[in-house]
């Protein structure tokens, strides 16, 4: 988890990647921690929408409107999935457990 919004810059990517980080998030972390604070259980599910550029000489760039447009072909997507995994969830409300899933 890295702080944002932003994109990582080439030296925090190269970090990231020395450190054997696979994705790179900005919120989904912090939510899920003050979420099971709150003695809620958790599923999480992130889109991911860019690569992250490591090198200089790369001719590939992140930029806003690239991440939306991949967030509007997704969105059916993640929508469908979420539909089919809620449909699919034994849903215990007298169960309190602190537990993150």
């Amino acid at each position: 988890m890295v702080g944002g919004p932003n994109f990582e810059t080439i030296a925090e990517a190269r970090l990231l990647h020395r450190l054997g980080v696979d994705a790179v998030g900005m919120s989904t972390a912090p939510e899920v921690v003050v979420a099971t604070h709150c003695g809620l259980r958790v599923f999480g599910l992130s889109l991911i929408t860019n690569k992250v550029v490591k090198s200089y000489e790369d001719k590939d760039s992140v930029n806003h409107e690239g991440v939306l447009e991949v967030g509007r072909l997704r969105s059916q997507t993640v929508q469908q999935l979420v539909t089919e995994l809620v449909s699919r969830m034994e849903i215990n409300n007298n169960n309190n457990t602190n537990n993150a899933v």
